[in-house]
């Protein structure tokens, strides 16, 4: 199996972060990740590049709002990546291990499918009593929510080259599968919308100590520890040296109260991709009862 995943996104950090690591740690390591981003501000931009610098996105492409009109920009995903299989997702999902795999078999195992959506169209209804699954087959519908979908490259390829200038403006990609009698249908369980994510304020907890609640004690404080960056993040934060908006996380230590030896939150060793410079956060969740 050879796919390529190519995201359209339009909403700034973190939910780029988090919907691009989440497309990464649940598709496939040999699938190709492109990104087309609308009008995003210049830290978003700029930690896109680096994305792409780093080998992390295959392709980047930057759009100004409105340039696609109502097309699902299907021509720029398969100008950007290979495969076989082309996925086109967006920036407000959810992925769940293995959905680009399923998906890929159904479609390899029936041939008759055009295409294959994992998000309900919005006149979808499970029925009355008909409880939530996943994994499930293939529902066939008549219209397809084009959030996110897989469809055989060839298909788009030939759609965009032949039949685009059929509705200028628009997308007539369904309506091209329904005329080659190909069925549509759509895969519930395996992605699903997900909530606002607020972001790091920049300001260390230990500012608001007095608030922070007490440890309880070496075990128990130590299983209440919420790490809020991992290894390898960029997050955003203001190297004070150059004025980058962006520091890469190099390590993460968990800091203990002396006194009870009792886990009170994380130090974080941090730099500039930028200049270079190191710079340390200190991270407290907890305080010292006494």
């Amino acid at each position: 199996m050879s796919v390529g995943v190519v995201a359209f996104v339009t909403h700034p950090l973190p939910e780029l972060r988090t919907a691009l690591r989440g497309i990464r740690e649940t598709a496939p390591p040999d699938a190709q990740l492109a990104v087309v981003a609308t009008d995003l501000g210049d830290q978003d931009a700029t930690y896109l590049l680096r994305q792409y610098l780093r080998g992390r996105i295959h392709a980047l492409d930057f759009e100004r709002a409105g340039a696609r009109g109502g097309h699902c920009g299907l021509d720029r995903a398969y100008q950007l990546v290979g495969g076989e299989y082309l996925a086109r997702v967006d920036d407000t999902l959810e992925f769940q291990p293995g959905w680009l795999e399923r998906a890929v078999s159904i479609l390899q195992a029936d041939p008759s499918l055009g295409c294959l959506s994992l998000v309900p169209p919005a006149d979808y209804h499970r029925g009355r009593g008909r409880p939530r699954t996943v994994h499930v087959e293939p529902i066939e519908v008549d219209h397809l929510e084009l959030r996110c979908f897989i469809a055989p490259r060839e298909l788009v390829k030939h759609h965009e080259c032949e039949l685009m200038a059929v509705q200028p403006g628009g997308c007539g990609f369904l309506d091209y599968l329904r005329g080659d009698g190909r069925r549509l249908a759509f895969l519930p369980g395996l992605v699903s919308p997900r909530g606002v994510i607020e972001g790091p304020t920049g300001l260390d907890s230990c500012s608001v100590e007095a608030e922070l609640p007490a440890h309880d004690g070496a075990s128990g404080s130590m299983q209440r520890l919420e790490q809020a960056y991992d290894l390898g993040d960029d997050i955003l934060l203001t190297c004070l040296s150059c004025g980058g908006s962006e520091l890469e996380v190099l390590a993460a230590r968990i800091r203990f109260c002396e006194r009870h030896q009792a886990a009170t939150g994380f130090w974080y060793e941090l730099r500039c991709p930028e200049c270079g410079e190191l710079h340390y956060k200190d991270d407290f969740q907890f305080r010292c009862p006494e």
